[in-house]
């Protein structure tokens, strides 16, 4: 990943003289960077070119080439790849675009594109990429010609669009940049690829990603995983809906669509997911100026009453935060420094005709308090505030403020001047209260979730691999994707997952002997690939007591399923031991992108109306187990709430261990649901009542 962004020496391809093309702008933005490594520009008409020597083909350049640049016409961009690769190139950015984004043919050329690459181990950056650079060696060949200020941000970006837009924000506000990639159609390089490079990048504090999809997830998820050395990421992933092209058959499966997912696997690496770009430009700023928060209380130092109360009332939504509470010793500090103090309990107003040393006086008290984990202080332009003063205050301090601070200076005209100051100073500055709050909460989640000790998941000591193989070979040699339910339970009895006493019947006399063998009550469900939801045909009967009622409840069930589902393939009844407890679903779907998601919540035929279900990605640890199941409802209940018998909580959890085993252990298998499971009384374990399954094709 070196020579993307330190190459000793480039060649463009397709440079031109003329700047309004795609070629002479590479060519001058790189020159007016600054670059000091070897450049060559080529052209087929040679001569020189922007004061340089043009070569009319790679082949004529007689001397090593690090990175190739190219931006010449789509159907020539493969063969100079050959030549790149033929004279020991091992880089090429593609700006070029035309291929797989535009047309049928185009995909085809960006096939015959990455199988260059390939052959001659060329990696490609793009192709219809708007560039990369790195700020402080002075090397941009994007064709932007905006450069900003060298720092510590490294940021990457499918849109060159929305490349340039940061490109533009980071120059607007003073905010430097370290790395600047943008990856087009990812034909070859992605995030992933750049993860290991940007951990070791001593320039690099913090790294924004800006992406529409992460098709190679899992491969994104070790990469992150394997950091050498962990950084803040933060992510905006646009692009909201149903990215798999398989409808989820399953309940959660409908419910847990690939942006849930998305969210799921984020929070598991402790990447930071912005809703808009406005939040991550917010979440890029703080931690790029800011140490770690290690403790949750923040400080609240305001000229303003009004401005006070928001930022209060922002710390109270905060999830990760709260308004620190002052020490007798901090509130008789700040009386002393500041005499005109209209309230210290925090918010500390410190009124709008207070002078600049009065902030210095507060921020010396309130630093030194030891519930204080964080500062935000705020300014109203008032005619008798001199805001200007006040930051060159503040940052002067900044080297002495043990704990990260932000700052909002709540207005336009009359804050330009002093904000400006703050920026020079490397002190974070919002315009709004509730962003100034909130680049300290998103700043303090992540320093928690940093510090977490994860233990692995201790699954248990069993396969079920020889089991499951038999089952799903067979319905696949049979043209079936759904197993029915009995082979979802063989499947859960393979892996140790209990279900209750059950048989399975092809008549109304059948079901009576086995009802009498079983015993009463039971339930009767029908048995069919063909219908994952029973309840909505009328295929389940339940609270059976009677040798009459199992003749009734067979006969029925048959009678609504041939009237409601009559393509239907109807394969009997099943009839189970009812058991009592707690109703919970537990499931797992294959997320096409990043693999197995495990997801648990109440329920029984309300769990889409109450969408109340959490989600961990597989696999997952010891912590995340609990944390899915504490997160829910259904851990209200299960936990003995308001009188109600507690459950075996240690069971479910023991299930939900066998299931991300079989998930493991069973590739082929898409989505796994169980609605419900019963969970009994403390001691007396759980049971898979059902079983859904299907497979993937």
């Amino acid at each position: 990943m070196k020579c993307f962004f330190n190459p000793d020496s480039v060649a463009i391809i397709g440079a031109s003289s003329d700047i309004t093309k795609l070629g002479g702008m590479l060519l001058k933005n790189l020159i007016n960077a600054g670059y000091k490594g070897k450049l060559y520009p080529v052209n087929p008409k040679g001569g020189e070119i922007q004061g340089l020597k043009a070569y009319k083909s790679i082949e004529e350049i007689d001397a090593p080439i690090e990175l190739g640049v190219i931006a010449v016409k789509n159907i020539y961009v493969a063969s100079e790849v050959e030549k790149l690769g033929k004279a020991g190139c091992k880089a090429c950015s593609i700006l070029t675009a035309g291929f797989k984004e535009d047309s049928a043919e185009g995909a085809k050329l960006e096939k015959e594109l990455v199988a260059t690459g390939k052959k001659y181990g060329v990696r490609i950056l793009g192709p219809n990429c708007f560039g990369n650079m790195n700020v402080k060696a002075g090397f941009n060949v994007t064709f932007s010609h905006l450069l900003p200020t060298a720092g510590n941000m490294s940021v990457f970006s499918q849109s060159g669009a929305v490349g340039s837009s940061i490109l533009d924000w980071s120059c607007s506000n003073g905010i430097g940049l370290s790395k600047f990639v943008t990856f087009g159609n990812k034909c070859d390089v992605d995030e992933a690829d750049m993860m290991e490079y940007l951990s070791e990048d001593p320039d690099t504090k913090v790294i924004g990603m800006y992406c529409e999809g992460i098709p190679r997830g899992e491969k994104f998820i070790e990469a992150i995983e394997h950091m050498p050395k962990k950084k803040p990421i933060v992510i905006f992933k646009s692009g909201k809906t149903e990215a798999g092209s398989k409808a989820a058959s399953s309940h959660t499966g409908s419910l847990a669509g690939s942006d849930e997912v998305n969210n799921v696997v984020f929070k598991k690496l402790n990447i930071h997911r912005a809703s808009d770009l406005e939040e991550m430009y917010d979440a890029l700023t703080v931690f790029s100026t800011c140490s770690p928060m290690k403790k949750d209380g923040i400080a609240i130092i305001t000229n303003a009453g009004g401005l006070g109360v928001m930022s209060a009332d922002a710390t109270f939504d905060a999830s990760h935060i709260e308004a620190a509470k002052l020490a007798p010793e901090t509130i008789e500090a700040i009386k002393k420094a500041v005499p005109t103090v209209a309230g210290v309990v925090n918010p500390i107003d410190i009124r709008g005709d207070a002078k600049p040393e009065y902030f210095r006086g507060a921020i010396e008290a309130v630093i030194k308090d030891p519930s204080v984990g964080g500062l935000v202080i705020m300014g109203s332009p008032l005619d008798t505030a001199d805001l200007n003063s006040i930051a060159k205050i503040i940052v002067e301090m900044r080297d002495i403020i043990p704990i990260p601070t932000t700052c909002c200076f709540a207005g336009g005209k009359k804050c330009a001047e002093a904000n400006a100051i703050l920026v020079e100073g490397k002190i974070p500055c919002f315009p709004t209260p509730d962003r100034a709050v909130r680049a300290l909460n998103i700043l303090r989640k992540y320093t928690i979730n940093a510090s977490e000790k994860q233990d692995q998941l201790a699954v248990p000591v069993i396969s079920g691999r020889k089991v499951s193989k038999h089952i799903i070979d067979a319905d696949i040699k049979e043209g079936r994707y759904g197993l029915t339910e009995a082979e979802g339970k063989q499947i859960f009895n393979a892996y140790g997952m209990p279900t209750p006493g059950e048989a399975h019947v092809n008549s109304a006399e059948e079901a009576v002997k086995a009802c009498n063998k079983i015993g009463y009550p039971v339930v009767m469900k029908i048995v069919s690939p063909d219908i994952p939801h029973k309840t909505d045909v009328g295929g389940v009967v339940v609270g059976v007591e009677s040798a009459e009622e199992a003749a009734n409840a067979f006969n029925k069930i048959m009678e609504n399923c041939k009237k409601n589902k009559p393509q239907a393939r109807l394969d009997g009844v099943s009839i189970q031991q009812m058991v009592f407890g707690q109703e919970v679903i537990l499931s797992m779907i294959r997320d096409p992108q990043f693999g197995p998601v495990i997801s648990f919540g109440l329920g029984g035929i309300y769990v889409e109306i109450l969408r109340e279900i959490a989600q961990v990605h597989v696999p997952m640890s010891e912590q995340q187990l609990d944390d899915m199941i504490t997160s829910t409802k259904a851990y209200r209940l299960m936990s003995g709430a308001r009188g109600i018998p507690a459950s075996d909580i240690t069971a479910i959890k023991d299930m939900i261990r066998r299931m991300v085993l079989v998930a493991e252990e069973n590739p082929e298998i898409y989505e796994l649901e169980i609605n419900p499971v019963i969970v009994g009384k403390e001691g007396q374990g759980c049971w898979a009542v059902d079983a859904l399954c299907t497979l993937n094709q």
